[in-house]
């Protein structure tokens, strides 16, 4: 009514505006604002053994309330002297018997502790301070904010502290708790307590990471208190590179996570490039437009094994030099690992090959007119131009040292992996591409992966300015075991350069022991020591265990991941760690084609 009053007579002012209607202070345990009760609680004591964040499980209770801290730095030379003057008396007291057995536990107590305090000033360098926590709980119920009273207190006493109600001062710690700086003086004698520095830094509150780059595409909540996490892996400033690793069980839900990611920077017109193993995208590209590029004996679609693309030229080797040490990788996941002279030899061959074509060391020969002439574009050669398999194939056949070569030639030249000897009529003019590599099984998906990823590599190096992506699924079968040094090495190189060209390497798997089995796990530790960006979905304790040996988890990290449940992940974005729930709209599942 006054408000009322107030704004009819013309002066009606903020303050009335921001004002409550009424606040009751009659209640000890408690003040009434507008239909919200709100009772306090003083920290008055802490365990100074506990080295964990003593805010922490506060917080992640996510029950309202208002939370201030105070900090009084203490002169450290002072200190010493009145703690060694207080260590002096008690110990004399302790000595002669003066005190009842009541009054010896208290004494003893104090005395062990200043004796404790003052060594860490001298010894370990640690400064002094008054320290002062208050709490102020609210809610719109008064017999639920008692409950949320008493859990709280036995929250704080669980972790060594103790508490008390701050009846009869629920005007001066409700002030107190808002953002005035006002340590209040008729609370301070019972909230202050000394701490040393790392008591201090167990006061940080800021202990539920929260993400929110102006830039970022959104991944998910944060598992403890709600906060919204998104994420700009190409901010330069930053992360040290836009590279992620994704980790977990089938089932764990990795796969939805990355597909949410797809829409996300479709959206963003970014370029995405997709090796799909296991047929997992065909819905999704379908739904955004994509371009799938289906390989297999039922297909006609051509990838020609000995290509040379106008992009694929790597740092100062030129088209040949490159091709050729691209090719040693390819055939060493066909011939077995080579020993130095079989690579030789191949080579050679290799390099005869394109010489019949008139492709030699010189990158001039790849032009169809003068590179360097004037007033003239120089024009690359077609793929037409280019030999195929079956020119490296007879050339193999005519050397009884490569005959063996050749006859392993045989299912990519006459067989059903003969869609690898045509020329190339695969078109990559679209912002999503998914190479659906299914149809060629499991012994063999490690070939059309390791070239649909040679591809994608040289497309993406077309351009600096624009983003892009490529997804690696099940990326182990190019890196692990089954795969060679060539092969990964250049992977890793991917993972490694891909940054100046404006890319994002996501590396995909389930089988993490897979991923660290070839050369004691370099190329596995490599890449994910690549990746500013991680996230681990549920994982069995097995693989748990491997991935502690090549990341910095902390053993709670560890307990986080075991305990997962579908869609969630323990988030890496560069140095923060965040236990994550992924989230979606309703038309992203659509999309995915998700009930």
């Amino acid at each position: 009514m006054k408000k009322l009053i107030k704004k009819i007579e013309g002066i009606f002012t903020k303050k009335d505006e921001i004002a409550p209607a009424y606040i009751n202070t009659k209640n000890p345990k408690n003040i009434e604002i507008d239909g919200t009760y709100y009772s306090g609680i003083i920290i008055v004591n802490y365990n100074r053994e506990n080295t964990e964040l003593i805010l922490r499980k506060i917080i992640d209770t996510n029950i309202n309330m208002n939370i201030s801290c105070f900090y009084e730095k203490q002169d450290a030379y002072k200190t010493i002297r009145n703690l060694s003057y207080h260590i002096a008396n008690v110990g004399v007291d302790l000595k002669d018997g003066k005190t009842n057995s009541m009054d010896i536990d208290i004494a003893a107590f104090t005395y062990n502790d200043a004796k404790y305090i003052r060594k860490e000033i001298q010894v370990n360098n640690e400064d002094i301070y008054f320290l002062y926590i208050y709490l102020d709980i609210f809610s719109k119920d008064e017999k639920e904010l008692e409950y949320l009273l008493n859990k709280i207190e036995g929250i704080i006493e669980s972790t060594g502290m103790q508490t008390r109600r701050a009846n009869f001062r629920q005007e001066q710690i409700l002030i107190t708790c808002m953002p005035f700086m006002e340590n209040n003086k008729l609370l301070k004698p019972a909230a202050k307590r000394n701490v040393l520095t790392s008591g201090i830094i167990c006061t940080y509150p800021f202990i539920s990471s929260a993400i929110f780059d102006e830039n970022g595409i959104f991944y998910g909540t944060n598992i403890y208190n709600d906060s919204l996490i998104f994420i700009d892996k190409y901010n330069e400033n930053k992360y040290k590179n836009a590279n992620m690793c994704v980790f977990g069980t089938s089932g764990s839900g990795k796969s939805f996570f990355i597909k949410l990611q797809i829409i996300r920077y479709f959206l963003l017109g970014i370029e995405q490039y997709v090796i799909d193993p296991d047929r997992e995208y065909d819905n999704i590209a379908k739904n955004l437009e994509g371009t799938i590029i289906k390989i297999g004996p039922s297909t006609e679609t051509y990838l020609n094994v000995l290509d040379i693309r106008q992009d694929s030229i790597e740092d100062e080797k030129g088209f040949l030099a490159t091709k050729v040490s691209k090719l040693i990788g390819f055939f060493n996941l066909i011939f077995g690992n080579m020993d130095e002279e079989e690579k030789a030899i191949l080579e050679e061959k290799i390099i005869k090959c394109y010489n019949k074509k008139g492709i030699t060391f010189d990158d001039n020969t790849l032009y169809k007119n003068e590179k360097n002439k004037i007033n003239i574009k120089p024009i690359f050669k077609e793929s037409t131009d280019m030999p195929i398999l079956e020119d490296l194939y007879n050339i193999l056949g005519e050397d009884e040292k490569t005959k063996k070569m050749q006859i392993k030639l045989i299912p990519f030249v006459k067989g059903s992996l003969k869609f690898f000897n045509n020329y190339t009529n695969i078109e990559l003019n679209n912002k999503l591409i998914i190479a659906d590599i299914y149809e060629l099984g499991e012994e063999n998906l490690k070939y059309g992966m390791y070239l649909f990823v040679d591809l994608f590599w040289d497309k993406i190096k077309e351009n600096r300015k624009n983003k892009k992506i490529i997804y690696l699924d099940e990326v182990w079968r190019l890196i692990g075991i089954t795969s060679n040094k060539n092969v990964a090495s250049f992977i890793y190189k991917i993972f490694k350069t891909i940054r100046k060209y404006g890319g994002s390497s996501v590396a995909i798997t389930q089988d993490i022991s897979d991923l660290f089995s070839l050369e004691n796990g370099t190329y596995g530790k490599s890449i994910i020591n690549n990746s500013s960006n991680k996230a681990f979905f549920s994982l069995e304790e097995e693989n748990i265990s491997i991935l502690s040996e090549y990341t910095n988890l902390s053993e709670k990290e560890k307990v986080e991941i075991r305990s997962l449940k579908r869609g969630e992940s323990l988030l890496f974005a560069g140095d923060e760690h965040i236990l994550t729930k992924i989230e979606c709209a309703d038309y992203e599942k659509e999309i995915i084609n998700e009930k």
